[in-house]
């Protein structure tokens, strides 16, 4: 145990009410986690929650903070985990436990301990393996992990083997941490990985989705998807990636990083190759929501439309025509396109001239329903919606026209249609 005097102080003085009724009541309250870690490492800022562990069963747990939390949550109270919040900032407080995947369990089976190494042997890494009483601020790391952390260096608790296989998702939080953390993988964590990569398969399509949301986020995710790829975990995540060369997965890893650090941004730019009912199935696969579907397929679509067109073939006809098909996806198309490889210069010029002229504004019907029913003389019903396609395609095709225009050009139209 090191003292560590106030370089801990903020943190536990946040937890000073609730540090207060576990120690008159003899228990142990610890900080946890990324808050240590994050302080040790001078990348702190204003944590908005913290993990902490303590020596009390989730019963004593909710009686100890009764009139002293702000709000309590029990969802996670069978896990050993009560959620309570105090002012501005929320904690989730667990007791110590054990927890490991059984060979073909989606969840993970629970046992309580008194003992705090108890609980930090359990954990992901030992970067995460550290805690602060929160009552003297001393620093407890049985396992090394200050050491780690200046060191760079990425390690389990346990044996890789053991710590991947007791959770499997440990693989791609390890992808997370040295991506985002600059951490080097521990001797023997990559060949661990790979060895017992086939266990990802027992953990849920949910978490997975959620744990490579949070990398495909990160400034430079390149390292993350480089070590999911040595450790062989690809195959079962994003097997169409997986069967490319070489040469192709690293190309597609370096627009990955060159694209915008929007998740759905990042996944367009690595599955954009593939066919839209393989990339529909994928993405239901990850189990994304309608909406993050949504914006990767209609990424994907729109970069198909321009690489699709030779570079210099954009009239001004293609420019309005693609603005209207790619809609709110225009943009992050273009760019994804170029990380690709398609020359866009020409196009890139085209959508600044006609935007400068007002002509990418407003692309629907020049008329209202209303009016062309007006102008036709015709009752509501099919042959209205037939005009307003045509007044679509007539804006696409030709460009902008004044309301009268536009009348003159529909009624010679019906007329001779």
């Amino acid at each position: 145990m090191t003292p560590t005097g106030s370089r801990f102080g903020a943190q536990c003085a946040a937890v000073g009410p609730l540090a207060e009724r576990f120690a008159a009541g003899g228990l142990r309250l610890y900080l946890v986690g990324g808050v240590v870690r994050d302080v040790l490492s001078g990348r702190v800022g204003d944590h908005p929650d913290f993990d902490l562990t303590t020596d009390a069963t989730p019963d004593r747990i909710r009686s100890l903070i009764e009139g002293v939390a702000d709000a309590v949550w029990l969802q996670g109270e069978k896990f050993g985990t009560i959620g309570a919040r105090l002012g501005e900032r929320t904690f989730e407080i667990t007791t110590h436990r054990a927890e490991a995947y059984l060979s073909d369990s989606r969840k993970p089976v629970v046992s309580f301990s008194t003992q705090l190494e108890d609980d930090l042997l359990r954990r992901d890494f030992t970067v995460n393996a550290m805690a602060v009483d929160v009552v003297d601020g001393t620093l407890h790391d049985p396992l090394g992990g200050q050491a780690d952390l200046e060191a760079g260096v990425l390690r389990t608790p346990l044996t890789p083997e053991e710590s991947f296989s007791d959770d499997p998702l440990r693989m791609l939080r390890a992808a997370r941490f040295l991506a985002g953390f600059g951490l080097e993988p521990a001797p023997g964590l990559v060949e661990a990985a790979r060895t017992v990569s086939e266990r990802l398969r027992i953990v849920s399509a949910e978490r997975i989705r959620d744990e490579l949301w949070r990398l495909l986020v990160l400034g430079d995710p390149g390292v993350g998807l480089t070590f999911l790829d040595e450790a062989g975990q690809l195959p079962m995540l994003l097997p169409e990636v997986s069967e490319r060369s070489e040469q192709e997965r690293s190309e597609v890893f370096r627009r990955v990083v060159a694209a915008d650090p929007v998740p759905e941004v990042r996944l367009a730019a690595l599955l954009m190759d593939l066919s839209a009912p393989v990339l529909e199935g994928r993405l239901r696969g990850l189990q994304l929501s309608g909406g993050q579907r949504s914006t990767v397929l209609g990424l994907v679509a729109a970069v198909g439309l321009i690489r699709g067109r030779s570079g210099d073939a954009w009239s001004d006809e293609a420019v309005r025509r693609l603005t209207a098909a790619a809609g709110a996806h225009l943009t992050g198309a273009v760019t994804l396109a170029a990380l690709a490889g398609t020359v866009t210069g020409v196009l890139d010029k085209r959508l600044a001239e006609l935007r400068a002229d007002g002509d990418l504004d407003d692309l629907g019907p020049m008329l209202g329903g209303a009016q062309v029913i007006e102008l036709l003389g015709i009752e509501p019903g099919p042959d209205v919606g037939e005009a307003m396609a045509w007044l679509v395609e007539l804006r696409l095709s030709e460009g902008r026209f004044d309301p009268d225009g536009a009348g003159r050009r529909l009624v010679e139209w019906w007329d001779n249609r």
